[in-house]
């Protein structure tokens, strides 16, 4: 039987997930199990190929899958702990049965806004997480998630859900003139881009540049006024190009667990304009110090939030703060929350 520490179960080996299992196993013994293969619906370089670990595709394996789960917990591995990905999958579910609740850990990207906690729903997580002695937990309104769902278990805020790649903080320079907003995502219902497109129709002077694919993207193209363009998809090493040629970034989603692009944006020196539903609003967005939240309650709150940062001054401020970040020292405050395993 093999000694390990950590055995992690994930959906899919994102980048970002990658990277910070990557750093884990530089002073942990992990062992990782994904569950599915790359989606089709996203960009080729969305999955990473620098894997570093010991790892398994679940999907891939032929014959029966819990009965390998069943011998890799019980046979080929000691394991210390079992961080799971959320409750979302049978094979979560199995594991957190067969794990004692002991060594079981949940990682909690949902938040209190989209996640039912009523009905058969509620019922059903609140029985899974009596399973659970840990929680990793992105931000606030995914702690709010776990008190509303009667946790009793330790609560562990991670501040992320994944180390994106980094580039050097860019120096502040100050701006006259901010006309060149941009959106990077799913072109997709829950994003909120028609209220988006709304908003940039109705204000000619400014420029929106959207970058991402999704099935709204024909219907979304009609409505788009001669200052909005499509770029379609941008692969990693290059999207860093388009953050740095804009001056604000918007994210003005319905639903969005945590927002990983909030943190590349600010890494890239944007200012940024989210949604009061965005996972990290309350954690990564300082009104007035770095961006803007806006209430989706309020049609006229995004179109208000816009304007505001138009002004250079006001822009400035905002801006100088975010030049002085270090993204790598919050990486490494990150990735240093899932070395409490006892």
């Amino acid at each position: 039987m093999k000694q390990i520490d950590v055995i992690f179960v994930t959906p899919l080996p994102a980048f970002y997930k990658v990277n910070l299992l990557n750093r884990l196993c530089e002073k942990k013994r992990v062992f990782v199990i994904f569950l599915y293969e790359m989606n089709s619906r996203r960009n080729k370089d969305f999955v990473s190929q620098g894997i570093k670990f010991d790892y398994v595709i679940l999907s891939k394996l032929q014959g029966s899958r819990l009965i390998y789960l069943w011998r890799l917990l019980k046979r080929d591995y000691s394991y210390r702990s079992l961080i799971l990905s959320g409750w979302d999958s049978f094979y979560l579910w199995f594991l957190a049965f067969l794990s004692p609740k002991s060594k079981n850990a949940v990682v909690v990207e949902s938040t209190y806004y989209e996640s039912s906690i009523r009905g058969l729903r509620g019922l059903l997580k609140r029985f899974f997480l009596k399973r659970i002695y840990l929680a990793y937990a992105s931000g606030e309104p995914h702690i709010e998630l776990l008190k509303l769902l009667s946790f009793s278990g330790k609560i562990i805020k991670t501040k992320g859900v994944g180390v994106f790649n980094y580039v050097n903080q860019p120096s502040f320079v100050y701006k006259t003139q901010i006309r060149n907003f941009l959106y990077v995502g799913r072109l997709s219902e829950e994003k909120n881009l028609k209220l988006l497109i709304d908003v940039f129709n109705s204000l000619p002077d400014l420029k929106l540049n959207i970058i991402g694919f999704g099935p709204q993207e024909e219907v979304l193209k009609k409505m788009a006024s001669f200052n909005i363009s499509f770029l379609g998809a941008i692969s990693n090493d290059k999207i860093f190009h388009y953050y740095q040629s804009n001056d604000v970034f918007v994210l003005p989603s319905k639903s969005e667990p945590w927002g990983l692009v909030i943190e590349e944006a600010m890494n890239n020196g944007l200012p940024v304009i989210v949604s009061n539903k965005v996972g990290c609003s309350m954690d990564l967005v300082a009104e007035d110090v770095n961006g803007i939240r806006f209430d989706l309650d309020d049609r006229n709150s995004l179109k208000n939030a816009v304007l505001k940062i138009c002004n250079p001054i006001y822009y400035n401020v905002l801006a100088k703060n975010i030049s002085c970040y270090n993204f790598e020292e919050r990486s490494q405050k990150y990735v240093a929350s899932f070395f409490y395993m006892e």
